[in-house]
């Protein structure tokens, strides 16, 4: 019972954003640039490898949230089947030891390396910004807005894209 108080206590302490529906869309793109878990903090604190795990528990509940209420991108789904055929003829090659597996793993590979060169870069955050508050008619500020309504805009506009 003690160590379930001293967590209780811990997580009080903690000031640091716990939720898509708090956090801004900006600190949710920077995390993911720089996977920098510690801008989910909302003050400064001594950072010990507790507090370190405490936040990255909060960094892979958010990223729950996120999955459960928007799914997965259709590109993120793309690439995982393509990983997944590239592990099962790995696989394949490991047990029967045919080396024709080895040709097409690296045919896969490329196809895969050449389909990540046509990906253009993804526009700027401010942009995109720009272009919803222009469909719905007011101002969206990267730093107000929190991950929740900046995804639930791009969905109700259609296809989760804002053109």
């Amino acid at each position: 019972m003690e160590l379930f108080w001293k967590r209780s206590i811990k997580n009080l302490s903690l000031k640091c954003y716990t939720s898509i529906d708090d956090l801004p869309i900006k600190t949710w793109f920077e995390i993911h640039k720089t996977a920098n878990f510690l801008l989910l903090l909302r003050e400064p604190v001594k950072i010990t490898n507790d507090i370190y795990d405490e936040i990255l528990g909060f960094w892979e509940e958010m990223y729950n949230q996120y999955i459960n209420k928007f799914g997965l991108s259709d590109e993120f789904i793309v690439d995982l089947r393509s990983q997944m055929r590239v592990a099962e003829m790995r696989a394949d090659y490991i047990i029967t030891g045919q080396r024709h597996f080895l040709t097409l793993i690296k045919i896969e590979e490329e196809k895969e390396r050449l389909h990540n060169l046509d990906v253009k870069e993804p526009q700027d955050l401010e942009i995109i910004l720009a272009k919803i508050s222009k469909y719905y008619g007011f101002k969206l500020s990267s730093k107000e807005l929190t991950v929740t309504e900046y995804y639930s805009y791009l969905h109700s506009i259609g296809n989760g894209k804002a053109s």
